[in-house]
């Protein structure tokens, strides 16, 4: 409770200081020579945010974009290929792993900022300390997605979607900044497919058949599917498809993974905690498919082009889903209450056990992923 409050008042900060301190309209001649991008919370959102860099090197092509984030999240930016420069600020209100930035640290940075004369901040979600460096006017012009927030709760103005990818953009096209990127990108270069073959290769994944790369983690336990219904599935695509199954996560993941192979019939691969988050995405670049819960590997999945099946109970897909055409999303409860704590309300019965392998599987026939057609590898069926 006492977190949502502090994010809310956070929100009319910062949207207060944009009506009042950043009033004026970028000018039609606005050429800037340096951008700060400022976006703070974890790696799927990171990552839905990414086409706003790629419009704003469109818009000004001869601008340094420089952008503040978590050190979680600092390589899907460095990995951008328009995106200069990336600094790291890991906020008390987005760390979930390693030590926040310290009052004396945050005073040290906003030096350098200054130093670096910026002629606007983007500020797409920050805290406490970063609407203070809006407001001591680290930037001469400013554009702030609280300010749209708050704006579309008072009805002065309305958000264009739901998405956050769309919102996120709805800051660029307020202040007149074209738009025409609507994707996510995360960049795999020629080296980094050349790593994911010898590394694949040290695993003995055959080419000739179809890799599935599946995440059954989350940060979030109410995000995560039932094990045995991972399981379950697992298996029907062993069997019925050829396929060769894929598992991937963090370190506190392993036991999860560990769990479901157990339940299976099959034989199954775990790389989890064995890549950094490049090598993975590069792995995933190699993946027929991706299926897996509400997660930033599903965003990565996504942004790296493979066809991608994201897992939801209390997330909201039309919000935070995977963004692409080759994603699909199940979620068999909508209106699931909020949940309040940690763990779900309803035990086993809660709206992740809705979901059914017959449901995944129908998604994978329908949509057609599992048909021969991907150029990755062969489909074999049987």
């Amino acid at each position: 409770m006492f977190q949502n409050a502090s994010e809310t008042l956070t929100l009319i900060a910062s949207a207060v200081v944009q009506w009042f301190f950043y009033r004026k309209r970028l000018p039609k001649n606005f050429t800037p020579e340096r951008i700060l991008v400022v976006k703070l919370d974890h790696i799927g959102d990171v990552l839905l945010a990414t086409p706003v860099f790629s419009n704003l090197r469109r818009a000004y092509p001869n601008a340094e974009l420089h952008a503040l984030t978590g050190a979680w999240s600092r390589v899907v930016l460095e990995k951008h290929p328009d995106v200069s420069k990336v600094l790291a600020y890991n906020s008390p209100a987005f760390s979930r792993t390693g030590q926040p930035t310290s009052l004396k640290q945050t005073f040290q940075l906003y030096r350098e900022l200054r130093r670096q004369k910026y002629d606007l901040m983007v500020e797409l979600r920050g805290d406490w300390r970063t609407v203070w460096f809006a407001l001591l006017k680290l930037t001469p012009k400013r554009i702030d997605r609280a300010a749209l927030q708050v704006g579309s709760k008072l009805g002065s103005v309305q958000f264009t979607g739901t998405h956050e990818t769309t919102r996120n953009l709805d800051v660029l096209k307020q202040a007149g900044i074209p738009i025409p990127v609507q994707t996510t990108t995360f960049s795999v270069t020629a080296a980094d497919k050349e790593w994911a073959s010898a590394f694949l290769a040290t695993h003995q994944i055959d080419r000739e058949q179809p890799l599935i790369a599946i995440h059954p983690g989350s940060p979030i336990e109410l995000k995560r599917w039932l094990p045995e219904r991972y399981a379950e599935l697992a298996d029907w695509l062993i069997a019925q498809k050829g396929a060769q199954i894929l598992f991937v996560g963090v370190k506190d993941e392993i036991q999860i993974i560990t769990d479901i192979q157990a339940l299976m019939r099959g034989e199954s691969i775990s790389i989890a905690s064995e890549t950094s988050l490049t090598q993975l995405a590069s792995i995933l670049h190699r993946c027929n498919v991706f299926i897996g819960n509400d997660s930033g590997p599903m965003h990565l999945a996504a942004a790296v082009g493979t066809q991608t099946i994201g897992l939801y109970g209390p997330g909201d897909p039309t919000r935070f889903g995977p963004v692409g055409e080759k994603c699909q999303t199940i979620r068999m409860k909508p209106d699931c209450p909020p949940c309040p704590g940690p763990t779900c309300r309803f035990g086993a019965d809660g709206c992740m056990s809705k979901i059914q392998v017959t449901d995944v599987i129908q998604t994978l026939e329908a949509a057609a992923y599992l048909t021969g057609d991907d150029e990755r590898s062969p489909i074999k069926t049987n």
